[in-house]
């Protein structure tokens, strides 16, 4: 433990020359941590992602929960949003064998390096999606830290849900924006958000998911009168949707389980 003290005082200090002052410098320190094995809370710390952060979000927990079993294994990763890259390197240290790719609307070409390469472009955008993912797909994990505007979320999620595995988990960070409506918090743009008790919220990003999680049932529904068809076929994909305190996780995978009323009728 003394050891990994040094690292996060070097790492974390007021940087004199030459203390890790460079993404070059701090992708090598990522790197030589990875095999460590290190709990994720701390990781998230040391790099200085918003995901962990007093008085912010509490991402570590869920995290971990959903992602330890692939920590070992040769999965692919896609972000979208890195601003200064301190997730990019938390996913490097805590996935060992990730090949990872993050795309952002600003260039970011010093970040490209190792394990990690780095796309310029739009999340609103197929054509910049498009070609990422015809670059890097198909993912194991595919992370949503970019715009947090609804439209953005979903697009994007429709957009790149066929390109992930199954098995593969789909993330959707901060959708606390779907509840900001217009300028919140002196912001210079207007969130597309609703209050969840007006008929508007199912088409903000937590409303559409809401109703998507209805549709994992899709079986055992009698009547198919009033059904979406497009959410039921995409439920047929999906093995599980989970809710945390602004994170939304899905699961992908068959689903196409027979109804349990045919099961018991045969009986």
């Amino acid at each position: 433990m003394q050891s990994l003290q040094f690292y996060r005082k070097a790492f974390t200090a007021q940087r004199p020359e030459g203390r890790l002052t460079t993404h070059s410098e701090r992708y090598a320190l990522a790197a030589l941590l990875s095999p460590l094995r290190l709990p994720l809370p701390w990781i998230f710390s040391l790099f200085g992602t918003d995901k962990q952060r007093e008085g912010g979000h509490s991402y570590a927990a869920a995290y971990t929960d959903a992602f330890g079993p692939l920590r070992s294994k040769r999965i692919k990763l896609l972000e979208i949003g890195l601003l200064k890259g301190a997730s990019l390197l938390g996913w490097r240290a805590y996935f060992p064998r990730a090949s990872i790719a993050g795309i952002d609307i600003m260039p970011k070409p010093e970040m490209t390096r190792g394990r990690v390469r780095v796309y310029q472009g739009d999340q609103g955008s197929a054509a910049d999606l498009d070609h990422v993912c015809a670059n890097e797909a198909p993912f194991d994990i595919i992370i949503d830290d970019g715009s947090h505007f609804n439209r953005h979320q979903l697009f994007s999620f429709y957009r790149l849900f066929p390109h992930l595995k199954d098995g593969g988990i789909y993330v959707i960070e901060d959708v606390q924006t779907s509840y900001w409506r217009g300028p919140v918090r002196g912001a210079d743009y207007d969130w597309d958000g609703y209050d969840p008790f007006e008929p508007e919220f199912k088409d903000t990003c937590v409303g559409q998911f809401l109703e998507l999680a209805k549709y994992l049932n899709h079986a055992e529904f009698l009547s198919t009168e009033r059904v979406d068809p497009g959410h039921a076929s995409l439920a047929k994909q999906i093995r599980r949707i989970a809710f945390e305190h602004n994170l939304i996780f899905v699961w992908k995978g068959p689903n196409v389980e027979v109804s349990n009323w045919l099961a018991t009728a045969v009986q």
